[in-house]
């Protein structure tokens, strides 16, 4: 208890024990992995991203906008692909990115913002894409493009499967009360193709800084479903001068299924972190 005192205090926001959400420095780096267990098989899929907030023309603070991008290709296992499915996927998702969203206050993704310039892209790129593949696949293609991009709900529900986004875009900066906790209902998208998975989690932000100068915010609950036995368990650690994501990981685990995910995501920037002592390090 007394090496607690110690250490410094997460500085919240009013009277409700806010964490801010301020995204103006967010311009980093990420890996992201991903690690998929199902009965004694596991697959690790491996890739990095940048993220970066987009200044918006109108001044408010209930929306913000923000820039995805991919920056290197996709491992699987830790080894390239090169098949002409993956080919298929790999050209489907490049119309995706850069992709714009729009999350909310409470740092929760809520929409997209490139819906009409992604139909732009794939009628200035069909042309030369037609040419990489034979006639069956690119129809083949061609047919899944135009069906994510039919509008703007397919587009939504084709990247609300995104772990990444829906991991990093979570919903954390909250009001916690005096109890530094909160309950609330949780949807992750743990199935690929399915809805969201309906979880109700305890989240927690621990009052004072670990021993990285760093805010643990952490969230653990069960599925809504008392028919299914699924698990949810996430943590993540804010940078304590921006409240920004320096590192999270989450775990879904489905136990009826034998199946569960795990998403780990690492800024890659060196983020300097200066607290009240005067200390200051990089993480």
């Amino acid at each position: 208890m007394d090496k607690q005192k110690k250490r410094e205090e997460v500085l919240f926001v009013s009277e409700d024990y806010v964490l801010p959400f301020r995204p103006f420095e967010l311009n980093h780096d990420y890996s992201v992995l991903y690690t998929i267990e199902k009965d004694d098989k596991k697959q690790t899929l491996e890739q990095n991203f940048s993220l970066r907030w987009l200044k918006s023309d109108t001044n408010h603070d209930e929306f913000y906008f923000f820039q995805i991008d991919k920056i290197s290709e996709l491992l699987i296992d830790e080894k390239p692909i090169d098949t002409r499915a993956y080919k298929v996927a790999e050209k489907t998702a490049e119309l995706l990115y850069p992709l714009r969203i729009v999350v909310n206050k409470y740092g929760k993704w809520v929409d997209i913002n490139s819906y009409h310039k992604l139909k732009e892209r794939w009628e200035n790129q069909k042309e030369a894409i037609k040419e990489l593949f034979d006639g069956k696949t690119f129809a083949r293609l061609a047919q899944n493009i135009e069906n994510a991009i039919d509008d703007d709900k397919s587009l939504v529900r084709l990247i609300s499967g995104n772990w990444f986004l829906r991991a990093y875009f979570n919903g954390i900066h909250r009001s916690y009360t005096r109890s530094f906790e909160r309950e609330r209902k949780l949807y992750f998208p743990a199935i690929a193709y399915t809805d969201d998975l309906e979880f109700l989690v305890i989240q927690k932000a621990v009052p004072y800084l670990n021993d990285f100068n760093q805010i643990e915010v952490i969230q653990s609950g069960k599925s809504t479903d008392e028919n299914v036995e699924e698990h949810y368990d996430a943590q993540y650690y804010l940078n304590p001068n921006n409240y920004l994501i320096e590192y999270l990981y989450l775990e879904c685990d489905l136990i009826d299924m034998r199946r569960k995910i795990k998403v780990e995501v690492k800024n890659l920037d060196q983020s300097k972190i200066t607290v009240d002592s005067r200390i200051s390090l990089l993480v």
